[in-house]
């Protein structure tokens, strides 16, 4: 039975949802990064030192499930200051990278490929102390393994070896963030086919389009991926009962509840504001990767809102989504995923025109469709170029490889 304060604060923000008549500033864009530190000798570094030394500044960072990560959040901007926002990030990414010289004092590097690129992060040793993650990590050590392609992982490793991007959009009131997150749902498949980026973890280069996703499903035990809605939202109030329907794993209220749900999209509001934030995208955050994915969620969002666009069955987009996150440009599916995702960005841009915000990073995303190539082809292509017998020298290379793209802010596919 779920929790007798859950279910009251539940039934108080429904309440509250259906008084509401706001109308904020919407499209406002936050953005979370998660990544991981390694060193030259191609191991997990702790990262407590770095998380430190950002406190009381600009960059402030906090902790993650593993010693070796950090996050990195920043505040919400208009869709109007993307630039800035660009600008913010190549400043975050010069930062951290001058503090790891003056902190380590050997080559270190901050890398935000979405998967843990060293085996070591296999140990046990890697799990953070924070209360939070300790109880998480009990509640994850009882889960089966893994398995993907031959290998098996520990749930827990998988979890504190996994990095995240994650994007929120604020909705200007309950029923346009009911029709966002709807929306949003439509986009699944051909944001993992654009933007996977994870094909390298624990030394091992796998086949799957999108491993992360694949061995996080598993390892979160259903308490991640596509929501499991049973239709589609028809207000804010639907998502409060879908949450509240959930088990909880630690969580004592609604806002945890919501926090635990590593779904690839999500309802927050436990900021005074309404915001759909967007978890399905783990790629290299070179900041103008990042502006190009913000520009394809809303200028799709805005136009298929303003037009009332067709949502397709959420048993299409789950089907479509798990054949993507497989075989990537190579799914087959009911439609071509290269020709909806091709609609895609064609409709985004229109979007974007729209709102007269002009579309500045897309292009980005266009070649890697033409081309159809992802970072994590990028990453896997250095992996068999650059292996030279040792696994631990590997890794260090193309972690050097990929930072210093990241810290020129050039894409790495």
């Amino acid at each position: 039975m779920q929790n007798r304060a859950i279910i009251r604060q539940a039934k108080e923000l429904k309440e509250k949802v259906k008084k509401d008549r706001r109308q904020d500033e919407n499209f406002l864009v936050g953005i979370e990064i998660e990544g991981c530190l390694i060193g030259k000798n191609g191991l997990p570094v702790d990262a407590k030192p770095l998380i430190q030394k950002m406190q009381g500044t600009r960059h402030e960072m906090d902790f993650e499930y593993s010693k070796c990560q950090f996050e990195f959040k920043t505040k919400p901007v208009s869709m109007d200051d993307l630039q800035e926002l660009n600008d913010q990030l190549e400043d975050f990414s010069e930062a951290i990278g001058k503090s790891v010289q003056k902190i380590y004092r050997s080559d270190v590097f901050p890398l935000f490929l979405g998967a843990n690129p060293s085996p070591a992060i296999l140990d046990n040793v890697w799990l953070t102390g924070k209360p939070r993650y300790k109880k998480l990590g009990r509640w994850q050590s009882g889960f089966p393994d893994v398995e993907m392609e031959g290998q098996k992982y520990k749930a827990l490793h998988v979890a504190y070896g996994i990095q995240g991007f994650h994007f929120h959009l604020q909705g200007k009131n309950p029923s346009y963030t009911t029709a966002m997150f709807n929306h949003i749902l439509n986009l699944i498949p051909s944001a993992i086919l654009l933007c996977a980026n994870s094909r390298l973890f624990a030394g091992k280069v796998f086949a799957i389009h999108e491993p992360r996703i694949f061995m996080y499903d598993q390892s979160e035990q259903q308490n991640s991926g596509f929501p499991a809605i049973p239709r589609y939202l028809g207000g804010v109030e639907d998502y409060i009962d879908y949450i509240v329907s959930r088990k909880p794993v630690i969580a004592k209220n609604y806002f945890e509840m919501v926090k635990e749900r590593h779904d690839d999209a999500r309802i927050r509001m436990n900021t005074g504001n309404y915001r759909v934030e967007t978890r399905v995208l783990s790629v290299q955050p070179t900041p103008r990767t990042m502006m190009a994915i913000i520009e394809f969620f809303v200028g799709y969002l805005y136009r298929a809102i303003h037009e009332k666009r067709k949502l397709r069955p959420l048993s299409a987009l789950r089907e479509e989504r798990q054949s993507v996150v497989r075989s990537g440009f190579n799914a087959k599916t009911h439609f071509s995923v290269i020709d909806t995702a091709r609609n895609h960005l064609s409709y985004a841009r229109k979007g974007l025109s729209d709102l007269g915000v002009g579309s500045k990073f897309l292009s980005i995303l266009d070649s890697r469709l033409e081309k159809k190539v992802t970072a994590g082809d990028y990453v896997a292509d250095l992996w068999y170029k650059n292996f030279n017998g040792s696994v631990d020298e590997t890794v260090a290379e193309i972690a050097e490889i990929v930072w210093q793209k990241t810290l020129h802010n050039s894409p790495i596919a």
